[in-house]
């Protein structure tokens, strides 16, 4: 179950650092490169989605463990 919501943490974290970044680098002064950020946008959306699978697939175990008993 930790590691189900640290990865659904860790994903939000980096969502939200990369939204940030990509609202960000087009504003600077240079411009940039947002392709980092985009694919760091994927990596949290991807991170997010493990996590949630890990916390369903632990909370459906606990609830068949109790139908059992």
């Amino acid at each position: 179950m930790f590691i189900g919501r640290a990865l659904y943490l860790l994903g939000m974290a980096f969502v939200f650092f990369s939204v940030l970044g990509v609202i960000m680098i087009p504003l600077s002064d240079g411009g940039g490169d947002i392709a980092l950020p985009i694919f760091a946008l994927l990596n949290g959306l991807i991170a997010m989605g493990v996590g949630e699978i890990v916390i369903d697939l632990n909370h459906r175990q606990r609830v068949e463990k109790m139908n059992k008993e």
